[in-house]
């Protein structure tokens, strides 16, 4: 799925591209691991598997949403279907289904559901799951809604990444750029959290870029050259990993 979706994102599909053809293959591959209640976890049964089925989802629904090939049609709502049961109660969703949730996975079902949401694509999102997931970012939340933890357990102690990733959910749910608490916690963000290169986490950064950007404005003309410099600056140049990012030279958790 985390190879497809740069595909996509440069507008190769099956049907389109040079890639075509590796595109097509991973497609096809990626629908015959599906199971017949739409769960794409393949045996990843730990901390892993909601990651890997949010993942896959957005590929399945990014490829019906470009090219409209119906043959993505069932596999993505089977998919979406999945996410909406796999919801805990309290809205949230973790490593396994039905799973006290945790902020970090919550974010890559959400975006798979507003991939889903998309205008065109026929897909089913139910108003209630994303009713609940609200309500959980409601627990998690500190600041009237500006900053976010890890888990509502944790609430009052909040971390960049989880504050970025709740925002960019926010967004998906309905905040609007002018509202005060996105723009606090985008305040907290640059003033606090900028980014640098003694601490390279490169999930906050990820997130972080997707509220600055859609924000628009100073900060994030001043974020986009930062990062941007960064990102360059750290690239593989030569061997058998250039083009890509070592692993080791960065952060991956919810701090």
């Amino acid at each position: 799925s985390l190879a497809l979706l740069p595909f996509l994102g440069a507008g190769q599909t099956h049907e389109y591209g040079v890639y075509k053809d590796q595109v097509g293959r991973g497609l096809r591959w990626l629908i015959q691991q599906q199971k017949p209640d739409g769960d794409l976890r393949g045996n990843l049964d730990d901390a892993r598997g909601m990651y890997a089925h949010g993942q896959g989802t957005i590929v399945l629904v990014e490829a019906l949403a470009m090219t409209g090939d119906e043959r993505f049609r069932i596999p993505a709502q089977k998919a979406i279907d999945f996410i909406v049961a796999a919801q805990h109660d309290e809205g949230g969703w973790r490593y396994r289904p039905r799973e006290a949730g945790d902020t970090s996975v919550l974010g890559w079902q959400l975006m798979a559901l507003q991939s889903a949401r998309t205008p065109g694509t026929g897909l089913r999102v139910p108003d209630e799951t994303l009713r609940l997931a609200s309500y959980y970012l409601d627990l998690c939340g500190s600041e009237n809604g500006s900053r976010y933890s890890y888990q509502p357990g944790q609430r009052g102690q909040p971390t960049p990444s989880m504050t970025a990733e709740a925002l960019r959910c926010r967004m998906y749910l309905g905040w609007t750029g002018d509202d005060p608490r996105l723009r606090a916690g985008l305040n907290w963000l640059e003033r606090e959290h900028a980014p640098n290169n003694t601490r390279r986490n490169i999930y906050y950064w990820y997130y972080a870029t997707q509220i600055f950007h859609p924000a628009g404005g100073p900060a994030w003309d001043r974020w986009y050259v930062e990062m941007r410099d960064l990102l360059v600056n750290a690239q593989v140049k030569r061997g058998e990993h250039a083009g890509s990012w070592h692993p080791d030279e960065y952060e991956f958790g919810q701090q």
